[in-house]
């Protein structure tokens, strides 16, 4: 009697085993495509948004969401017409660096 229980212990160990090992192959491929699509959907960083405004009634540059500029330009806006001050006062996305160095010259001269 003793051997059958050892005999049919030894039986569902085994096939538990067995169960357990392909459950575990059987979630891999999920898990993997899970990990893969988490490691594809991490992407590059978009730039941040860069504008060109007025703070303090001077000409200034703001990169990102900050109220505040991270550049102020020794420029009063209200030496400039009035279409441009409004532009300003809006703000004005700039997308490169030529960009933005052609808009301060056109303002600033």
């Amino acid at each position: 009697m003793e051997k059958t229980f050892a005999a049919a212990v030894a039986a569902l160990l085994i096939t538990g085993a067995a169960v357990l090992g392909l459950f575990a192959f059987s979630e891999k491929p999920e898990r993997e495509a899970e990990i893969a699509e988490k490691t594809v959907s991490v992407s590059e960083p978009e730039p941040e948004k860069t504008v060109l405004g007025v703070f303090e009634g001077k000409l200034a540059l703001f990169i990102g969401e900050s109220p505040y500029p991270n550049i102020v330009y020794d420029f009063f806006v209200r030496n400039l017409p009035p279409e441009d001050q409004s532009r300003l006062f809006e703000g004005i996305s700039v997308s490169s660096e030529s960009e933005l160095e052609s808009l301060l010259e056109d303002f600033m001269s």
